[in-house]
């Protein structure tokens, strides 16, 4: 490892930086003869090269199959090249096998092999750049409260150097200058250039080591930018200082530096504000539950509960787990996981979710999930991995800043040498400062990604998840949409309504059909084998062999005799014969609008089932209202030809019956790339993972939703045209965005170029250019949340202390009115 004790300072002789790539007139030497600009470019260099593995070095090798993961909390980043200094420190940690820093998130996950290192090295070395870091369990860092106390310190100093060049300018205006007073002149610009220094170490040095490592990384960036400015600044007025002669600009470096540090705390500001979404659903779960054992009750960390314990809640009181209720009725509040303001009557034997409020009940809850494996964790999880994706507009803006940064160096330059030439080298500093100042991509850095996370943030208030970013971007480009029909334009309590066997030959009496039917279905998750379950009851037969035929049917061996259940087409595919009255009897039923089932073995079809089905409430009012906002919409069904008809006069839409998976799956891939798709049977999973964007409503099967893009936990389809206009807003705001953005850059470099802007207007017009994007994005939070207008209290959630009366009270103030329509039965 490079010794740094010995470092001396050379010669004093313009140099350039070896880490940073900055020029000095006083740099710092190691025993290499490496040359740096400043004691933290050579610290960062040494901790590089002590981890540069030898070129004769053996790959390192890993114990895999033993790997962990840790997620190490992050603070003091200011900008991606942080993020990326931090990845390639740990990256060559030795142990290390993968890392992934995300600078948004303010977090860094670590696999590594137990064996070789542990999470507390990591901490350590990531510390030794000079960032915070701390595991979970540790004591969090507060950087918002850390920055704000340096800007308050800064903004103290910034104050005095003010009020001191007010001083000195206004000698100069009002006509005072002469030798008598100059020497006061030199006083005021040595006790700036004294006050500037602390502002320099505070505020320019994190920015400094923000620049230093994207020069490192070979992508200068805005701090590059911004530090280059200020230290330069800074070191020609500490010249013109010392040799007596020339204006200083301590008060530009100053000035810019606070300016850039207010732009730094909107900027924590606003993705404090766009990450609360994630955030509520873990604050809100208690940390300790009230446990009944036969010795009495006792509270105990809910991280110390396992399935099957019995759980207390009172009144007032949050659901620490997710549980069935063994005991107790009442209303609760399930806003913070649905974003639906109406309180929920639940009784024995229903589900209660970790994190909803009980209003008045007193319930007995056993436990079935608790912690990540809640509701509530899963969601969070999921909206956790969807602020690590990247949308393709967020790398597109990341882009277009990377060309703005050496466009803006070269412009610079340019200007530089012009006005030099034309005025002096004083005179080209200054407008080549402003060019640099006017031209930092601040407002791209930030707008896209703040603007997308808005957007997923308000989704999740209103009970969409949303797996990732990019799902904004591509759902506001959808045309076509698909609905499945079964269990997602119907309700799920599809009910069996009509029973017909055949009783001649070699038929079966009623009761051992559907005993055998129902044994059968038992193993199926689909909507039409619950329904015939729950209406018959369980069976105690003997299935082996089952087998889901998605978009078919079921098929397996049923005391030891074969049978298919399903449809007539798989029927025919299994060579049974249908008699004469079991095909009049089915023909029936279909124009009364029932779903007909058939269940057949020993080469012919041995029975009938009807099943009939309700509309939603709110389905034809969700497909009117996509077709006013211009998407083409039809339905994908598995039923027969003559309920389809039924469902295309009922709701007015295109319906493709007979529909298997392999149907599904070409009529996405016949209409375009700007198709989505809604479902949620078992047999929708390809079709959802095929969509463009695939939306799963929340009871559905796991595959659906693990294929799925979007899923709606409150299971409400009118939050479907909802979320096409929240992505459309989203997306509009991402637009203007980078618009404005584009446009101020343009006008501003000209205004500079021409020399028509001092440095200090350019950082003051820099953070205006911030604060016009950030407030922009930010409106997004006050978009209505499907359909209803964002209560008072959204940024917070009901206090369980609150009392009850004044909650009720707050709980009626959200409510608003919203569509109905009459329960439509399509048969029986």
């Amino acid at each position: 490892m490079v010794n740094l004790t010995t470092t001396a300072v050379k010669a004093k002789q313009t140099v350039v930086c070896d880490l940073c790539g900055l020029t000095t007139a006083a740099p710092l030497y190691d025993e290499a003869g490496q040359a740096f600009c400043c004691p933290a470019c050579r610290e960062v260099s040494a901790l590089l090269a002590a981890n540069e593995p030898a070129d004769n070095e053996a790959p390192a090798s890993y114990d895999l199959e033993n790997a962990d993961t840790a997620t190490l909390s992050l603070a003091g980043m200011w900008c991606p090249s942080c993020s990326w200094l931090i990845d390639e420190t740990l990256q060559r940690t030795p142990g290390v096998i993968e890392t992934d820093v995300n600078f948004l998130q303010r977090e860094a996950r670590v696999t590594y092999d137990p064996a070789q290192t542990d999470p507390g090295q990591m901490k350590k070395r990531v510390r030794r750049l000079g960032y915070r870091a701390w595991l979970p369990g540790d004591t969090p860092y507060d950087d918002e409260e850390a920055h704000w106390n340096r800007l308050l310190i800064s903004g103290v100093l910034v104050m005095h150097i003010m009020l001191f060049s007010f001083f000195i300018y206004g000698r100069d205006w009002l006509g005072m200058s002469s030798p008598d007073t100059e020497w006061l002149a030199q006083f005021f610009n040595l006790m700036s250039g004294l006050i500037a220094i602390p502002v320099l170490i505070i505020l320019g040095i994190p920015i400094l080591r923000a620049g230093g490592a994207s020069l490192w990384q070979g992508k200068p960036n805005i701090h590059t930018l911004i530090a280059l400015g200020a230290f330069s600044a800074f070191g020609l007025s500490v010249y013109h200082l010392i040799i007596g002669n020339g204006r200083v600009y301590f008060d530009t470096a100053a000035i810019l530096l606070f300016l850039v540090a207010i732009g730094r705390w909107l900027e924590m500001q606003a993705q404090k504000r766009s990450a609360k979404a994630v955030d509520r659903l873990f604050e809100r779960i208690p940390a300790q539950a009230t446990l009944i054992t036969a010795e009495g009750e006792q509270a105990i960390p809910v991280d110390e509960i396992s399935p099957g314990a019995r759980i207390r809640v009172r009144p007032g009181e949050r659901f620490p787990i997710d549980g069935l209720i063994a005991v107790g009725e009442g209303d609760i509040d399930e806003s913070l996981l649905t974003g639906e303001p109406d309180p929920v009557t639940r009784r024995v034997g229903e589900r209660a979710l970790a994190g909803t409020y009980n209003l008045d009940g007193g319930f007995e809850v056993i436990a079935t999930a608790v912690g990540p494996d809640t509701v509530a964790g899963q969601i969070g999880r999921l909206l956790h991995q969807a602020l690590w994706q990247r949308a393709p507009v967020e790398r597109l803006a990341d882009r277009l800043a990377a060309l703005m940064v050496p466009t803006a160096i070269v412009l610079a330059g340019l200007t530089f040498l012009f006005w030099s030439f034309v005025s002096g080298v004083e005179t080209g500093f200054v407008h080549a400062l402003s060019v640099l100042l006017i031209a930092c991509p601040c407002a791209l850095g930030i707008a896209t990604p703040l603007t997308l996370w808005l957007g997923i943030g308000r989704a999740a208030e209103s009970g969409v998840i949303l797996r990732n970013t990019g799902v904004l971007e591509a759902l506001s480009n959808v045309r076509h949409l698909f609905f499945d029909k079964t269990g997602t334009l119907s309700q799920r309590d599809i009910r069996l309504q009509s029973v017909a066997v055949d009783g001649t030959g070699g038929g079966v009496d009623e009761a051992t059909f559907l005993a055998r039917v129902a044994a059968l279905e038992s193993r199926s998750e689909h909507p039409a084998g619950e329904a015939i379950v729950a209406e018959v009851g369980p069976s105690m037969l003997d299935v082996r062999d089952f087998r889901a035929l998605p978009g078919r049917g079921v098929s397996g061996l049923v005391e030891d005799a074969p049978l298919w259940v399903g449809s007539r087409r798989l029927m025919e595919e299994a060579g049974l014969e249908l008699p004469p009255a079991l095909e009049s009897q089915a023909g029936q039923w279909q124009e009364q609008g029932l779903t007909v089932i058939y269940a057949g073995g020993q080469g012919e079809v041995l029975g009938l089932l009807g099943l009939g089905e309700t509309i939603r409430p709110e389905a034809r009012a969700t497909l009117e209202q996509l077709r006013l906002m211009g998407v083409e919409v039809a339905i994908l069904t598995g039923d027969d030809a003559a309920a389809g008809a039924r469902w295309r006069e009922l709701l007015g839409v295109q319906v493709y019956a007979e529909q298997t998976p392999e149907d599904k799956l070409n009529q996405l891939t016949n209409t375009g790339s700007d198709v989505a798709m809604v479902g949620d049977g078992i047999n929708d999973g390809p079709a959802l993972a095929a969509a463009a964007v695939g939306i799963a409503i929340s009871d559905g099967a796991d595959v659906a939703r693990a294929a799925a893009d979007a899923v709606l936990i409150n299971n409400d389809l009118r939050m479907i045209p909802w979320l096409f206009a929240l992505s459309q807003t989203t997306m509009r705001k991402v637009r203007q965005n980078l618009a404005w953005a584009f446009v101020y850059n343009i006008i501003g470099l000209g205004l500079a170029v021409s020399g028509l802007l001092q440095p200090a207007v350019a950082a003051l017009l820099m953070v205006l250019s911030n604060a016009v994007v950030t407030t922009n994005a930010l409106r997004l939070r006050k978009m209505e949340i499907g359909g209803r207008k964002p209560a008072r209290r959204d940024e917070d959630d009901p206090d369980p202390e609150e009392p009850q009366a004044e909650r009720m009270a707050n709980l009626e103030r959200g409510l608003s009115s919203s569509q109905s329509g009459r329960t439509a039965p399509l048969g029986g």
